[in-house]
């Protein structure tokens, strides 16, 4: 029987007080050994690609004093955005509250003058 799994590929192999049954085939040993040799090329894809990004973010010369002049802008828009909503809600409040009232005040005079 053994011999009948060693000819047929498949090997045990003890590990981790268990047997494990796998097929070790000449294809699966090629396309493993493949992907292991490629991982060196795609991790420096993926360095290069993080390269560029980071120089479009922060920009190169004269495109870095423009992004960093740009970055304070939208800095300083963020710090101010809670200021103005609070105005503008205020304002906002002010106008219905005028408005509410002139409305009143139309009204108590049309009833009162008929």
């Amino acid at each position: 029987m053994i011999e009948g799994l060693l000819q047929s590929g498949v090997t045990k192999v003890k590990s981790m007080h268990r047997v494990d049954a796998f097929r070790n085939s000449p294809g699966v040993c090629r396309k493993l050994a493949e992907g292991i040799g490629s991982l060196p090329e795609w991790r420096k894809g993926v360095c290069q690609k993080k390269i560029k990004t980071r120089r479009k973010i922060v920009g190169v010369g004269s495109r870095r004093k423009f992004t960093r002049r740009f970055a304070e802008g939208i800095g300083k828009l963020t710090g101010n955005a809670n200021g103005d909503r609070e105005k503008e809600d205020r304002r906002t409040c002010r106008k219905i509250a005028r408005g509410c009232r002139s409305i009143r005040d139309l009204g108590l005079k049309g009833l009162i003058g008929h």
